[in-house]
């Protein structure tokens, strides 16, 4: 359902119609801001070489203020843009056993041209590095104004290969939206998830088709069949090379599948890039769980493997009690409920009045604690840390606490108690936290008992260091030193400037394993996704295995061949140890004999020509005259026998054997 607002801006008519100020004696002329400004409002003074201003054509996107180097331009007022439209929930039916999809897209034109007409079309768009696969968002937006669906899904399709599930499910205010020109300078943001949606939903989501041949010949086996498996293995079919996808589940999906449920994602559109890949000959294997001492196999057997196996071992909560039945963390609860709702039965555990706590509050917390409100449960969910600096997407988080959900932030679970070996009651302690990267601290002395019948632990996941381990390289991949600094593009963006610093930052993390997924991690391995950077988030995931796809593609690394089995030289009868010396030498049918008399002829001739040693040489070329008529001799005596027992002779036996063998090679 989508709410909009017709009144229209008008900026000069604005009583806080945006203003800039430069100031003369900062002003270097670098003209930074100058070739940021999306509206012209700025120019060249030739005469002062300075920074000129037009406020008349100012929207107060405040570009200018972010990216001078100087601090030499100020700008004051509102916004200068259209007001943002209202966008609620779908359904206001209730919740007991309804699975429908919660978020409603844009449905008409009107409404989908009015967002995308916000949109500034930034010359450096800061959406665009917010984002992790680096969609061309202002692209795509022009076509949407343009009401050109079909090429704002082929501009979509460059860079993502599920568009239609990242509109749905990406942390927006962090990423593309977070760092939207419009909400770097305050006001609210491009509705740029929402435009996606409306492409994905209204133009038909294109099969596989390949795009070059550039990977053919090339056999590519991928560990793990959730968003990045899915994205590496579409770059690389498209490619033309061959690929394997290995799940270790029952069914292939991952995070999207069990992880997410149908009223965020749902089934079908989660299966939409999987069936394309599929129907474009990719194969995928089920049920097959790899181990470290398997990776050696699948490196011989193919010629490159991505590890994108996820992170899928869940946090353990470390207190007393915490083995006791009714205790389950987040996969196995969501796996339940997921199948409960599509079924519409109720779970024997979870019915009405069952008093059910989450421990966390993040994305996944979410989840469990909606789900079991539709099961008839109600939820209280806690997390130790500051809600400033809660790891939920706000939307998810609002729309929770608008389903009657209670999500108590700085809470700790300090043990859990039962009877009979069941979980009846949590103790929980308050906390505190000052800064986003502080560790909580408990409050001691004071401690709160809650009724609970269910336990379920959301406090996210690890990567399996079973399989990490056979890398090479120790994973997930440690993030970059603090002293890693962004380059000049990053810092002129404005995107770390202040008013931009935490998605900045955020965007930056991500990069740097963008960059990382591109390199092996071991002798023809690659890993992608939340198996190298820990648990993220799943375009961050899908980012990262198209970028480990195109490593290989540029790469094209080879499994060692097998060995050729070369046929043995056909048996030829031994000549005789007399003439082992012309066997040795192939087709020469002289032994020391005769190379000796040759010797004292040449001999001979240098000492006769040089007149001072003439007797001398005299002498020699009589020895070799000798030689050469006793080796003849010996060689004539030689073929007469061979002729008697019918044999080849010396040398034809040698050139036999040179020449089988060089046949069979």
């Amino acid at each position: 359902m989508v709410v909009t607002t017709e009144e229209a801006w008008a900026p000069e008519q604005s009583p806080a119609a945006p203003t800039v100020q430069v100031n003369r004696e900062r002003c270097a002329g670098c003209q930074e801001c100058i070739i940021r400004c999306p509206t012209g409002a700025l120019h060249l003074d030739p005469a002062a070489w300075i920074c000129a201003a037009d406020s008349s054509l100012c929207v107060g996107c405040r570009q200018c203020e972010r990216v001078c180097p100087y601090g030499a331009i100020t700008v004051e007022g509102q916004l200068a843009v259209p007001a943002p439209q209202s966008f609620t929930p779908a359904h206001t039916h209730p919740l007991l056993m309804d699975r429908c999809e919660v978020h409603g897209g844009i449905e008409s034109w009107g409404a989908a041209v009015r967002e995308a007409e916000r949109c500034l079309a930034c010359p450096d768009p800061t959406c665009v590095r917010g984002c992790p696969a680096h969609n061309d968002i202002p692209a795509f937006i022009r076509a949407v104004r343009d009401r050109d669906l079909e090429r704002a899904h082929a501009i979509l399709r460059e860079t993502t290969v599920m568009p239609d599930i990242c509109s749905r499910v990406c942390d927006r205010s962090t990423q593309c939206e977070g760092a939207c020109s419009l909400k770097l300078a305050g006001g609210e943001p491009v509705a740029i998830g929402l435009l996606e949606r409306f492409v994905t939903d209204h133009a038909p989501v294109p099969p596989l088709l390949p795009v070059a041949d550039d990977g053919a010949g090339l056999d590519v086996a991928i560990v793990g069949a959730g968003p990045a498996g899915i994205s590496a293995a579409w770059e690389l079919r498209s490619h033309g090379a061959r690929v394997t996808l290995l799940e270790k589940d029952a069914q292939a999906l991952g995070v999207l599948r069990w992880g997410i449920p149908d009223f965020s994602l749902p089934p079908d559109v989660a299966r939409r890039p999987l069936d394309a890949l599929l129907a474009a000959g990719v194969e995928l294997e089920t049920g097959v769980r790899i181990t470290a001492d398997d990776i050696p196999a699948l490196t011989r057997d193919h010629d490159a493997v991505i590890l994108a196996h996820g992170a899928s071992l869940p946090l353990r909560l470390r207190v007393p009690g915490a083995d006791l039945a009714g205790v389950e963390d987040a996969t196995t609860f969501l796996v339940r409920a997921k199948a409960a709702l599509a079924e519409g039965t109720p779970l024997p555990d979870v019915y009405a009045g069952t008093r059910v706590l989450v421990v966390g509050a993040g994305n996944t917390a979410m989840d469990v604690a909606r789900s079991v409100q539709r099961l008839g449960g109600h939820a209280t969910a806690v997390d130790w840390m500051d809600e400033r600096f809660a790891r939920v997407r706000p939307d998810e988080l609002e729309e929770a606490r608008r389903e009657g959900i209670r999500v108590r932030f700085l809470t700790s679970v300090d043990h859990l108690e039962g009877e009979d070996g069941r979980v009846t009651a949590a103790w929980l302690v308050p906390t505190r936290q000052r800064k986003a990267g502080a560790r909580p601290l408990v409050v001691k002395g004071r401690s709160e008992r809650m009724a609970v019948d269910l336990v379920v632990v959301a406090m996210g996941y690890r990567v399996d260091p079973a399989v990490a381990a056979q890398a090479g390289t120790p994973l997930p991949v440690p993030a970059a030193p603090p002293a890693v600094i962004p380059d000049r593009r990053w810092l002129a963006t404005g995107l770390m400037s202040p008013a931009g610093r935490p998605t900045g930052e955020l965007a930056m993390g991500r990069e740097l394993y963008l960059e990382r997924a591109r390199t092996p991690v071991g002798e023809r391995v690659w890993a992608a996704g939340d198996a190298l950077s820990g648990p993220a988030t799943v375009v961050a995931a899908m980012a990262q295995g198209r970028q480990a796809a195109r490593s290989i593609l540029a790469v094209r690394p080879q499994r060692p061949k097998a060995p050729v089995a070369v046929e043995a030289p056909i048996p030829v009868p031994v000549a005789a140890p007399a003439l082992a010396y012309a066997e040795a030498q192939g087709t020469s049918q002289f032994s020391a004999l005769g190379y000796s008399g040759a010797c004292l002829l040449m001999l001979g001739v240098v000492f006769c020509v040089t007149i001072v040693g003439f007797a001398l040489g005299v002498i020699c070329l009589a020895g070799g005259c000798f030689l050469f008529v006793a080796e003849g001799a010996r060689i004539g005596a030689r073929r007469i026998v061979d002729r008697i027992l019918d044999r080849p002779a010396a040398g034809a036996v040698a050139h036999t054997q040179l020449t089988n063998t060089t046949v069979r090679n």
